[in-house]
């Protein structure tokens, strides 16, 4: 097929796409796997806060800035879930270095179709399933044929996609008003359950919550935004994110 008019138009409108709907992720692998996450693989996650209140336990403010503490230091995760950008839902899922120097990214816009980016070093490429292909070439037919295929794209449109990290992301939900309020927050915490593993569950109902191992590990487990910033994210593998290689030579297509 005729890729080269297609492709350009790949490239020019990958930042539009993914400026869309990103806002910041990154990770730092450390596993020895190779293969990329889906945005489908989601693990669910099922949460029932139990509150007990009890003068043993640690305040909310302390669970918060040692999960914050914890998090932003942690060199690698993956992160699932949903944000709300430009008055939509998007759906990711990030993994790999906190910096974002070698990560994979999917992103589903409202619009449909899935993207993927792909990050190793300096070089980046894209990727996506027909439906994204279909819709960035305008072609249905070059679309289907660009499925499992990537394309190397610049590292001005990389800039873009690459504030999508892991450091971002929590820095971003750690500075939401209604989440960094917790800080100064001197009620006990409540407990309750995520996966069989007990936690501390941070926040009120129908608000900013956060949940943390209560393991000692101060490990986040998962954050809701407030309605003013709707989020539900979910954390997993710290320290133990993948690391990824570049798409081999023949599904690479040049644009």
């Amino acid at each position: 097929m005729e890729t080269g008019t297609g492709l350009r138009t790949v490239a020019a409108t990958a930042t539009v796409l993914v400026a869309l709907a990103v806002g910041g992720c990154n990770r730092d692998g450390e596993g020895t796997e190779t293969t990329s996450p889906t945005a489908s693989s989601t693990a669910s996650t099922s949460t029932s806060p139990t509150p007990t209140p009890s003068s043993s336990l640690p305040t909310v403010g302390e669970v918060y800035r040692q999960a914050r503490t914890a998090a932003l230091a942690a060199p690698s995760a993956r992160v699932v879930g949903t944000q709300t950008r430009d008055g939509g839902p998007v759906t990711v899922d990030v993994e790999g270095n906190a910096n974002g120097s070698n990560q994979t990214v999917f992103i589903t816009t409202p619009s449909g179709g899935q993207a993927e980016v792909i990050t190793v070093g300096a070089d980046h490429w894209l990727g996506g399933d027909e439906e994204f292909w279909v819709e960035q070439t305008g072609d249905p037919a070059a679309g289907s044929g660009m499925v499992g295929k990537y394309v190397a794209i610049s590292e001005s449109d990389a800039t873009e996609l690459g504030s999508f990290t892991l450091r971002t992301m929590l820095t971003e939900t750690f500075g939401v008003p209604e989440i960094a309020a917790l800080e100064a927050d001197t009620s006990p915490v409540e407990e309750g359950e995520v996966d069989g593993k007990a936690v501390y569950v941070l926040g009120k109902p129908d608000g900013a919550r956060l949940w943390v191992l209560a393991d000692g590990s101060a490990t986040l487990v998962r954050a809701v935004g407030p309605s003013t910033a709707p989020a539900d994210l979910v954390f997993s593998d710290w320290g133990r994110a993948q690391t990824f290689t570049p798409p081999p030579a023949s599904m690479v297509v040049e644009g």
